[in-house]
Order: structure tokens, then C-alpha cells, then sequence
């Protein structure tokens, strides 16, 4: 099963077939010819193999030792990132897709399949099984084989032993066909033995254009934003290439690291060594332990529930900013369009929506994995050990967004941290009565039941559908009983309301407030709403416009006010500055400087995520509440508050831009 992206921009890759190397267009400079272009998957962000991915094809097909092809060593390999049920990876050798490498989750371990030339390639040498088959064969079909090994891939051979088609072995004596060669065509190469020397040279002056061109952005984005620059250092490749980039273009400046407290230890090496390395200072968004600190709440991650960019990554990085930086920050960044669809989608130059004074430009957006590498190898730079590890990006371990092949690899390099997320997501597992699946196929990375969760569950389907009782499960105070009409609403909740928290907060909701011994009454006579929260656990929310969404602005108080972990989101980026929290964790909000804006409930991870992915689906009884089409859009939320902390910020700095 691949999972099919509509990619708005794919890269291309070609290649020699007189000096045998890949390259980045079309012309090769080593000898002069013109290659052709190689048919890659998309989006095509295809990267050089090192040793360890080699050795990693090689136990894929199951070879021996005594009968490890050389020419897997003496060739110049690329590896193609894509999708199957799990992690895949297309290999190229000698300017052909030799065959896909594709990551089996159910039994942890890397499978190859091989296409018509991979598998002429290895019957040449003698590293595959073979069987003769006659007549036709059809994928799905079931046919008897000889004594092989369960797991086991064979090359299905005619009666003129010519590979027509791949088959596993199943069970004793039977074998299933996962593929019928229907393309047998190919290109002929020199297949001569090739060197990164080779390669470099051969794409020399594509590369240097390139160069050049960054070089003439950075510049004119520089001449053209007149802010302090900073790069952002993420240990990785691609911040590392823009950052020699902009040495070589602009001259020393800062680097910015946004430390998440859950990265590796050798990335924090990385990023002190290049600032050593270069000799310039490292500016540091430390969000220390608050993702440990918040995990035990929130529950882990997810890729439909990312609480963790807020917790780690955007509050410090704005506290940082607008704390030193009030002017702002013309920031260059490592981004490529290959990376992801959002990238894809991206500008080249953008505002950051949460943090306006932060300008951002990439001048390696249009740059592939070929391109980065052959820089890094032309300029002899260090780059983080990981890559030679097996690790495909560079980041926090347990990112969601990451696939079990890469959790794989955390768990063998770091086996404590590692054991660490997983002892954490067993426990987690328990509290909502999730089988084990849910930790060993990483059913935790969607919360709710997604398509990929679905098929990477063979049994327990009844658990992934039964979402309801997941979520009440997750939280300390579920939702009993929900009533919403045209104009009145009632939520019933599982706990008593802290209405001393509730009345701290609750003038973002109205300005006309009233309290009794067990009741708290707000009214906003401007939008005509009169919510009443009540100490038994009951909210009634009356409104004669837009019922739903007062009443559920009304929930996200009283979880934020309640469950408030500190982690000043709110503070930080409120734009009138009302806002505080108490060293006992209570929110409390200047009523006469607050202008109910509401944009807090829309930076708030609990409001923002928690409320809106977990609470808002009992309360509207579907998963996928979120999308609702009468929320708030969260890009013109972001607008009102670039406009209100320009605002703000101009008080201070009269020269913001």
C-alpha cells in the first residue's frame, strides 16, 4: 500500500551514463554529455547512501556475508524516500531503480524488493532465489514453491529463465506473487565505478549556479530587511549548508537554536561545535523540561495533536525574540520544499504567523538532498553524526511525524531515552486500555482513527473505532452530557468547576461579571451572551448568535483556567499585555486592559489542542470537531494579532517594521 501526495513541486534528477553519476540537471560537466532523467517517485528529494544504508540493502535481501555483491560498494547509490505502509526508501544503482527497500512494522525488520533490473542485476550474481514458473502469474495469486525459508523473497523465472514477476514465501510450500514485471525496460550504462570526486565534479558547475543564486538572495533580502540576522541552527544538514551560505555571502552572524529539551545528545553537540567551530554566538529558545513537565497532562503527541510545537518550540522561541529582539529578526532558515506538503506549499520568504516580527527566508527552499550533500562533501564540512547512523532527519526523537523505521534506529543508538517515551507510552497505553499494538506500531501517532492507524491494525479494529471511550479516558474532566439548540446550550462535566479559577480569567468572554456562592454568571452584552458556569460541573451558555462556538470558547476557559500548566503561551503573545499567571499556576487577566479578543483561547496549547482535539469531539460527537466551518480560521487570528502586536511593539521600538 503507497500512500499517494500530490506534490506542487518534485525535483528532478538525471544521470551520466558515460561517467555513471547522478546529477542535478541534465548536462555533465565531468564529460561534457547529457544525461537522462531518472522516473523517481515524488516528490524525488533523493540523497547519496552511505555505508550504513548499504549494509542496511544488503540485510534486506538477506544476503551472506561471502556472497555480499562489490559492486554495492564500488558504486555511486542514491535512495529515494517514500511511502508504503511504513518507511520505503527507492535505491538507484548505475542509473536504474535497482528496487525498493520497504520497512515491514509487523515484524520490525527491512524487506527489498527488487524490479526487473535489480533482479536481473542479482541473479547475475547469484545473490537471490529463483523459480521457474509456467504460464501466467497474477498478483495475490497463491503458487506452490520448493523448500525456501518463510519471509523469503524469489525471482519468478519463465521457462526461458527471464524474471517475470517477484513472489514471498508465505508458509512451507507456498508462496505469494507481490509483483508482476510488466516494465522491462532499462537504461545501459557504462556501469564504470564512480567516487563522491566524480560526482562533485561532474555536477560542478550546476552546483556553483546554485550557489551563486543563494548567495544573490541572501544579499538582496539582507540590503531589503533591515533587521538583525540570525540563522537558525538545528544541528541538521540543511541549516548547516544555509548557514555556510550566509558566512560565505554575508558574513559571521548569531546563531538561534531552539533547544526542545527533546533532542539528542549528539545534535546539542553539533550546534556548540559549529558555533566553535566558526566563532559565533549561539542564541539559545530553551524550553528546558516543559515537555516532560506537560506530557503527563496532555498525553503523547500526535500528528493530529501537536501540543508539543507550543509547549517546546513557539513559546520559547517567542519569549526569546521578543524579550532581546523587539525590533525583530530577519531569520534564515534550513527549509526545502522536499521536506513536507506544508514546505512545499511555502514561500521562499514569510512571516512567522505567531511571531510577526520574525521575517524568515530560505535560501536553500528549491535545493534537493543531492544538492546538500555535494555541498557539504565540495566544502568539507562536519555535519551531525546521525546521518552516518541511520538517522534521516534531525529533530526531536519521539516526533510523531517520524516513521517506525526511524524509531528503530533511536532504539538501538539510544536505548535509554528510548526506553524512557516507551515506559511513558505504556503507562499512557493503560490509562485508556490500549492494547500493545498501540506502542509497537506506533498507533499513538495519530489520536484520532486516521487511515494509516487503521491499516496498521490487523487486530483490535474495535479499539481505533471506539474513540469516544479513548478520549474520556484521556482526560481528568470528561464531558457527561451535552444539550446545544439554536440559542441555549448546557455541558455537563465529570468534575465541579473551580469557579475561583474561572472568575481570575473569565472577562475574555464579557466584561459584566457576577458571583454567587455556586455560581458565576459573565454576560457580553455587545455579542448578546450570558454564559453561567456552576461549581456541580454544569456550564449553560445562552446566545442568539453562533450558539456552538460561544459555548465552546466557554470550555476552552474553564480547562485553561482549571489545567493551566504554565507554559505562558498566553502571556507571551497576548497582545495588550493582560495576562498572568500566578506562581500557583492561576491565569489572570487585567479586565480593564483586556480588549476580549479572545486570541488567547487560540494560543493556548489546551484551549487550542487539547479542548479543540479531544473535548470538542464528545461535546459535537465526531472526531474531527476541528474542522468545523464555524471555528475561528487560524490564519486570520494570526493576522489580528500581527496588527495588534505591531501595535504593541511599536510603543516600545518606534522603527518596527
Amino acid at each position: 500500500m503507497v500512500f499517494k501526495k500530490y506534490w506542487p513541486l518534485t525535483s528532478r534528477t538525471y544521470w551520466c551514463p558515460t561517467c555513471n553519476v547522478p546529477l542535478l540537471s541534465s548536462r555533465c560537466y565531468k564529460c561534457g554529455g547529457e544525461g537522462y532523467e531518472i522516473k523517481l517517485r515524488e516528490p524525488g528529494d533523493v540523497r547519496i547512501a552511505f555505508e550504513h544504508d548499504i549494509n542496511q540493502i544488503l540485510s534486506s535481501l538477506n544476503i551472506r556475508e561471502k556472497f555480499k555483491p562489490k559492486f554495492f560498494y564500488e558504486k555511486i547509490i542514491l535512495l529515494n524516500k517514500t511511502t508504503h505502509i511504513d518507511d520505503a526508501k527507492e535505491v538507484i544503482i548505475d542509473g536504474n531503480i535497482f528496487g525498493v527497500m520497504l520497512y515491514n512494522p509487523f515484524e520490525s525488520r527491512w524487506e527489498f524488493r527488487p524490479s526487473y533490473y535489480g533482479a536481473l542485476k542479482l541473479i547475475e550474481e547469484n545473490s537471490i532465489e529463483t523459480v521457474i514458473v509456467r504460464g501466467k502469474v497474477k498478483p495475490t495469486q497463491i503458487i506452490a514453491s520448493p523448500t525456501l525459508s518463510e519471509k523469503q523473497y524469489v525471482v519468478l523465472l519463465n521457462t526461458g529463465e527471464e524474471p517475470i514477476g517477484l513472489a514471498k514465501v508465505v508458509s512451507y510450500g507456498k508462496m505469494k506473487v507481490v509483483k508482476v514485471y510488466r516494465q522491462k525496460f532499462y537504461f545501459e550504462t557504462s556501469a564504470r565505478k564512480a567516487t563522491i570526486e566524480d560526482v562533485i565534479k561532474a555536477n560542478e558547475e550546476r552546483l556553483n549556479s546554485m550557489v551563486q543564486e543563494a548567495t544573490k538572495f541572501l544579499e538582496k533580502m539582507h540590503a531589503k530587511i533591515s533587521k538583525r540576522i540570525l540563522v537558525s541552527f538545528s544541528g541538521g544538514k540543511d541549516s548547516l549548508v544555509s548557514l555556510h551560505l550566509t558566512l560565505q555571502s554575508l558574513g559571521d552572524c548569531p546563531l538561534l537554536f531552539n533547544n526542545t529539551g527533546i533532542e539528542l545528545p549528539e545534535t546539542i553537540r553539533t550546534v556548540h561545535e559549529v558555533a566553535d567551530r566558526y566563532g559565533l554566538d549561539l542564541e539559545v529558545a530553551d524550553a528546558g523540561n516543559a515537555f516532560w513537565k506537560s506530557v503527563g497532562f496532555y498525553g503523547p503527541p500526535a500528528r493530529d495533536y501537536r501540543w508539543c510545537c507550543k509547549v517546546a518550540k513557539l513559546v520559547p522561541l517567542a519569549r526569546k525574540i521578543l524579550k532581546d529582539y523587539p525590533n525583530g529578526i530577519l531569520n534564515i532558515v534550513g527549509q526545502r520544499a522536499y521536506e513536507s506538503l506544508d514546505r512545499a506549499r511555502s514561500a521562499r520568504v514569510w512571516r512567522n504567523k505567531w511571531i510577526p516580527t520574525i521575517v524568515s527566508i530560505s535560501p536553500i527552499q528549491y535545493w534537493n538532498q543531492l544538492a546538500i550533500w555535494l555541498y557539504i562533501f565540495k566544502n568539507k564540512l562536519q555535519v551531525n553524526p546521525l546521518y552516518y547512523m541511520g538517522f534521516d532527519r534531525i529533530g526531536c526523537y519521539m516526533c510523531p511525524a517520524s516513521r517506525l523505521a526511524e524509531f528503530e534506529v533511536v532504539k538501538k543508538t539510544h536505548p535509554a531515552l528510548w526506553g524512557k517515551w516507551e515506559s511513558f507510552l505504556y503507562k499512557w497505553a493503560k490509562r485508556i486500555n490500549a492494547p500493545k499494538e498501540w506502542v509497537t506500531l506506533g498507533l499513538w501517532r495519530w489520536l484520532g482513527p486516521a487511515t494509516p492507524k487503521k491499516l496498521l491494525v490487523r487486530r483490535h479494529r474495535e479499539f481505533v473505532e471506539n474513540w469516544r471511550e479513548q478520549y474520556r479516558a484521556w482526560l481528568d474532566m470528561y464531558i457527561v452530557k451535552t444539550n446545544i439548540d439554536n440559542e441555549e446550550a448546557s455541558i455537563l462535566f465529570s468534575k465541579s468547576i473551580d469557579l475561583a479559577k474561572v472568575e481570575k480569567a473569565c472577562s475574555i468572554l464579557g466584561n459584566n461579571v457576577v458571583r454567587k456562592e455556586e455560581v458565576l454568571v459573565v454576560e457580553n452584552d455587545s455579542r448578546d451572551v450570558i454564559f453561567t458556569f456552576n461549581k456541580r460541573g454544569l456550564l449553560i451558555v445562552k446566545a442568539k448568535n453562533n450558539i456552538i462556538e460561544e459555548t465552546l470558547d466557554a470550555v476552552k476557559l474553564t480547562y485553561r483556567s482549571m489545567y493551566c500548566t504554565k507554559c505562558l503561551s498566553c502571556v507571551t503573545l497576548c497582545p495588550t499585555g493582560s495576562i498572568s499567571v500566578s506562581k500557583d499556576y492561576e491565569v489572570i487577566v487585567n479586565s480593564a486592559t483586556c480588549i476580549m479578543c479572545r486570541a488567547c483561547l487560540d494560543i493556548c496549547p489546551i484551549a487550542d489542542v487539547m479542548v479543540e482535539k479531544i473535548v470538542n469531539a464528545l461535546i459535537l460527537n465526531r472526531y474531527d470537531a476541528w474542522r468545523r466551518e464555524t471555528r475561528r480560521k487560524r490564519e486570520e487570528v494570526a493576522k489580528f494579532l500581527e496588527k495588534l502586536l505591531r501595535v504593541k511593539l511599536a510603543a516600545k521600538c518606534p522603527n518596527i517594521s
